[in-house]
Formats: C-alpha cells, sequence, structure tokens
C-alpha cells in the first residue's frame, strides 16, 4: 500500500493524537480537571478523581463526551476557561512529522481534510496555538454531522459533505473504533497511528508509530 499512497486523492486526517500529542488531553481530563473539581468541591485528590472517572465514563463515545459546554455544566465549572489558561495552552504539542507529512501532501497536490470529533471550541482553542488551517481543503468537527466517528452514519454523511470517493479516500487515525465504523462505509485504505499491535484486517491499513515514518513515501 505504500506505493498506492501516491495514487490516493483524499485524506481524511484526524487532529487528536495524530496531527497533535493526545498527551494533553489526558493530561487535561484525568490531572487538571479532577485537581480543579477537588478544590471546587472540597475533596481529596483521588476522590475528585474517582468521581470525574465515573462521571466521564457514563458518556464515552458519545457526542457529549465532546462536548466542552455540556461538561461545563454537568460539573460546574468553566471547562474552556480552564483550557485557556497558559499553563495547560504550553501543553500542546505536535506529533513527531505531523508538519512534514501536511507538507508532503499538499506539495503532491492532494486533498487534506481535517477530521475531528473535537467540540469547535476545542478545535479552535488548538488552532490559535498552531494556526493549521492553511494546510486543509475544510476542518470538519463531527457535531455537525450529529454523529461521532465511531457511529457508522458519521461516514455517510462525511462522504456527502466533502463529495468524495471513498475508494480514492485514505483515513488517518488512531482510534481503531473509527477506523473500524470507517470501513463499513467503504474506506478501505488507513494509516492507523498507535503504539499498540494491529488487528488482523481484511483492509489496506499502515500501521505506524508516527506519522515521520510515512512522509518519505509520499516523497
Amino acid at each position: 500500500m505504500i506505493m498506492q499512497l501516491k495514487q490516493v486523492k483524499n485524506y481524511l486526517v484526524d487532529m487528536d493524537g495524530v496531527i497533535l500529542d493526545i498527551k494533553y488531553d489526558h493530561f487535561f481530563w484525568k490531572e487538571h480537571m479532577p485537581l480543579i473539581y477537588a478544590k471546587k468541591n472540597n475533596l481529596s485528590l483521588e476522590q475528585s478523581k474517582r468521581i470525574l472517572h465515573q462521571i466521564f465514563h457514563y458518556k464515552i463515545k458519545n457526542r457529549d463526551w465532546y462536548n466542552l459546554d455540556y461538561w461545563s455544566n454537568m460539573i460546574g465549572i468553566d471547562v474552556l476557561r480552564e483550557k485557556k489558561k497558559q499553563t495547560n495552552m504550553d501543553k500542546i504539542s505536535l506529533n513527531n512529522g505531523a508538519i512534514e507529512f501536511l507538507k508532503i501532501l499538499k506539495k503532491e497536490n492532494k486533498k487534506i481534510f481535517l477530521i475531528t470529533n473535537a467540540y469547535k471550541k476545542t478545535l479552535d482553542l488548538k488552532m490559535s496555538k498552531f494556526p493549521l488551517e492553511k494546510y486543509f481543503d475544510d476542518m470538519i468537527c463531527s457535531h455537525e454531522l450529529n454523529y461521532v466517528k465511531e457511529e457508522l452514519p458519521f461516514w455517510y454523511m462525511l462522504k456527502k459533505k466533502l463529495n468524495i470517493s471513498y475508494d480514492k479516500t485514505v483515513l488517518v487515525e488512531d482510534t481503531y473504533d473509527n477506523i473500524k465504523s470507517a470501513s463499513l462505509a467503504g474506506i478501505t485504505n488507513f494509516i492507523y497511528i498507535s503504539e499498540k499491535c494491529c488487528p488482523e484486517t481484511k483492509f489496506n491499513i499502515i500501521k505506524i508509530k508516527s506519522l515521520a515514518e510515512i512522509s518519505s513515501a509520499l516523497e
């Protein structure tokens, strides 16, 4: 499939875990928010982590999971304001090879779409630090289509919105559940970024640890 990448017309590229380092998000939700919640509610940090884990887990793989306004109302803390704190903004970082990957795709005149489950406010916040809009033909938040990427209807609606052919498309993802749902909608080519082993599949999939590994194949 390495050689086939040059023949691909459309690239659907995830944001967190692909372009941006997912460690920021893990820190924010698993460390920073429990600390703020503990202070607000006079709890120990361990109590706070346990409570928030239960609350957050209830909405996993659901649209509300990515909705900052929903969580602000649910836990009584302005989540966006917390994200905007400089100490948190400083932790947002690019993944190794991300910019080089996008530059090569742009040079090769590929259609590049950022496809993320992130809430629009989250996307805007991250783009305020790293203005990557110039690399993408469009940037789509799953909320726009009323489904998340784990859900099959999302991919049918995305295909219609972008007016593209999935047989000329590669999905670049770090979440295997999203790859599985996309495959059911007709996407057969994938770049999977993960430290984990890749399950056996019937579709074309390149397993890498970072985008730096794939750039040379596109040049």
